[in-house]
């Protein structure tokens, strides 16, 4: 097994200087115990014109994806009071994926579901891959997760869903994303980690009609049965609220990579002066 060391920081939940521990995103019980992978320059990776093809260079890091960012009090907390509802979710998640054909959209049932751990220990793995300022920018979200018996959770905070079964990972710390047809500038982080994605967004009032909107999952403390729909969508760019298959992506850099070269190519006037 993998020893991840421990590192001095400020956790991202109670905001303390000392020591941080590991936290898997998702956690170990949710099929992220043996997830190998590599960590890459984001620039780098992105202006990679192959990167849907190439497999990342780097060293081949194991035991599951994660980050030194709790301290090992808050991890505990963690673990023992939300991660046991968190893996069911998951469970129900790979069962659907597991027992249907290819689709699109899935609409079905599953019982006895604790949303209000669900959704705070969605919501402590967002303060997990985001950077120390944004605790002290946005408290509402680790005052949420720290107590649980909360279920206010302040209204500029939305948490989406969907499923994905095709592609791989996506861990995008927060971002301004320029969403045309989402009105716009869009603040938003987000998390892909198969059988679920999710993105959080900040002071965004719309709806995003492929996304299921989850964060009503506050209001549910006790043990729910929940009729979901849920899109299945694909993750193969790095970047947010980007959910087009392989094809649609390449063919967008073939079109960005032939009008660079005929910029290059295009003749330029010279001007005599006399």
């Amino acid at each position: 097994m993998a020893r991840h060391k421990k590192t001095l920081g400020i956790c991202k939940l109670c905001g303390k200087n000392g020591e941080l521990t590991y936290e898997h995103v998702h956690p170990r019980c949710a099929f992220n115990k043996k997830t190998k992978y590599v960590i890459v320059d984001f620039l780098n990776h992105v202006q990679n014109d192959s990167f849907l093809n190439e497999k990342p260079k780097g060293k081949i890091k194991q035991g599951g994806i994660g980050y030194n960012s709790f301290c090992s009090k808050c991890n505990s907390f963690l673990g023992s009071i939300y991660v046991n509802a968190y893996k069911e979710w998951v469970n129900c998640g790979k069962f659907i994926i597991d027992n249907s054909n290819s689709f699109n959209v899935a609409r079905y049932q599953i019982k006895n579901q604790e949303p209000n751990k669900i959704l705070k220990s969605i919501i402590s793995m967002f303060l997990a891959i985001n950077p120390d300022w944004y605790l002290e920018s946005y408290p509402e979200l680790s005052d949420f997760v720290n107590n649980p018996e909360q279920i206010e959770l302040d209204k500029r905070f939305k948490i989406f869903s969907y499923l994905t079964t095709d592609g791989g990972t996506r861990y995008f710390p927060h971002a301004t994303a320029y969403i045309p047809n989402l009105g716009g500038a869009l603040n938003c982080s987000e998390i892909a980690f198969p059988p679920y994605g999710y993105l959080l967004t900040i002071d965004f009032e719309n709806k995003i009609n492929i996304l299921n909107d989850i964060t009503n999952f506050k209001n549910y403390s006790e043990l729910t049965n929940m009729s979901l729909t849920m899109f299945n969508l694909q993750v193969h760019s790095p970047f947010p609220i980007d959910y087009r298959n392989k094809i649609e992506i390449q063919n967008a850099i073939d079109k960005g990579l032939e009008t660079k070269k005929q910029n290059t190519e295009k003749p330029t006037a010279n001007t005599v002066y006399n």
